[in-house]
């Protein structure tokens, strides 16, 4: 048995390793435009890395109904965006280039549906850091709670926001139509809209399994493995496409990306200040 959850653990220590040692180099050589014609296919490289170091961690805190999850997200998100691609339904007319490859029966690229199991397991993690963890077990059991399936809707939504500028006109993965009618950087706000939809149906899945009663013993064990994982992919990758297109000229998105990171700062700092200064009166006898 020790063998069994010892060694996924260590898959994800050495996952989250190599995507530490790629992060500063990616977001330095992007931001500076200075990434060779020989190394285009690190950016999708890095969204598989990501994806099965979410993948992994999934199994890893929640067991077969976790990795099973992930396989559904997988899944799901490629046939959706397969059908996306080929009829512009539901996101709207666009096309992947061949900058993200191979791709799977020629027309989606392999890494974006490990892209979309990132968005989604870093998303259900942020917004369980906001809504505490307590809304975990506030429902029975296989009925996922419906607030954290918006909230991750949400903040999936927040970030693909500031991923589109930054995936289309800096590292060119897919093109718009020209004849749609543009409302964000030449982006139809069908893709938006679409992209919320998706991220509610593949949120409620994962947390469908995690509402198992397996999945539910190990969520609620006293000590899950690196719980702060998916906020830290959240966080950084939000950090990396503010940093790369405020340095590129995408002021809009870097903005909406930069407004994003400070309302989580806040969120984070200010209950600690108002601790801090409520034991700095209790000190001084106020």
């Amino acid at each position: 048995m020790p063998q069994l959850t010892t060694r996924p653990r260590f898959v994800v220590a050495v996952l989250f390793a190599v995507y530490l040692f790629l992060y500063p180099w990616s977001i330095t050589l992007v931001a500076l435009d200075r990434v060779p014609i020989w190394g285009m296919w690190v950016g999708g490289a890095q969204l598989i890395l990501q994806g099965s170091l979410a993948g992994v961690w999934l199994a890893v805190n929640f067991g077969r109904p976790g990795a099973s999850a992930a396989v559904w997200v997988l899944c799901l998100s490629w046939l959706i965006e397969h059908i996306g691609a080929l009829t512009g339904f539901p996101f709207g007319t666009y096309a992947y280039t061949n900058v993200l490859e191979p791709k799977l029966i020629g027309v989606v690229p392999v890494a974006i549906p490990f892209a979309w199991l990132l968005i989604i397991t870093a998303a259900l993690g942020l917004g369980e850091l906001i809504l505490g963890r307590e809304h975990l077990t506030d429902r029975p059991a296989r009925h996922p709670n419906a607030t954290r399936v918006l909230v991750a809707a949400v903040f999936a939504l927040l970030l693909d926001v500031t991923i589109e500028p930054f995936a289309v006109h800096i590292n060119h993965y897919w093109v718009w139509s020209t004849s749609t009618q543009p409302a964000y950087y030449g982006i139809p706000t069908s893709n938006f809209v679409a992209w919320f939809f998706t991220s509610l149906l593949l949120s409620w899945i994962v947390l469908r399994y995690q509402a198992s009663d397996r999945a539910l013993r190990r969520a609620t064990s006293p000590q899950p493995f690196w719980p702060w994982l998916p906020v830290t992919l959240y966080l950084s990758n939000l950090t990396m496409f503010l940093v790369v297109n405020m340095a590129r000229g995408q002021e809009a998105a870097a903005v909406i990306g930069g407004l994003l990171l400070f309302a989580l700062a806040c969120h984070w700092s200010l209950p600690r200040l108002v601790r801090l200064l409520r034991g700095v009166e209790q000190k001084s006898g106020v």
